[in-house]
């Protein structure tokens, strides 16, 4: 058996792509994953937070939200809309309530994503949050 220098390249290449699967399957395993949409690291840090003054901002925060939604100041509002009003760039497919539900290309998400006003609502209340954190709590 001969061995020629295009051998030697071959098993080189096959040792790079093992090593890069590995990689790619150890990066896909052990890599924190964020299965919510709207959770960043600064609402994990809102609602794990037990300073009182976060505490305070969101109890007056959601009591804003539950209770005097008229009081929600616009660019919040905006928010809601935009994202409601969102033209959808490709199929999307996923579950509000256990049921599925389908977006075409070109749809406003409010036509076919049954829970898209929740969504919509959870995330600019969260921002709102840390808006508010951030002005009210500063340390």
């Amino acid at each position: 058996m001969q061995i020629t220098s295009f051998k030697i390249a071959r098993y080189i290449l096959m040792i790079l792509v093992i090593i890069l699967c590995v990689g790619i399957i150890s990066w896909i395993l052990f890599s924190p994953s964020d299965k919510n949409d709207n959770a960043h690291v600064d609402n994990v840090i809102r609602i794990t937070n037990t300073d009182p003054c976060v505490q305070k901002v969101n109890n007056s925060i959601a009591q804003l939200w539950a209770y005097n939604m008229n009081d929600v100041p616009q660019k919040y509002i905006d928010m809601i809309d935009s994202y409601l009003n969102e033209k959808i760039a490709t199929k999307t497919t996923g579950y509000c309530n256990d049921t599925k539900f389908t977006c075409k290309p070109g749809q406003a998400r409010k036509d076919c994503d049954p829970c898209a006003l929740g969504s919509a609502k959870q995330f600019a209340m969260d921002q709102q949050i840390v808006d508010m954190i951030s002005t009210e709590c500063k340390e």
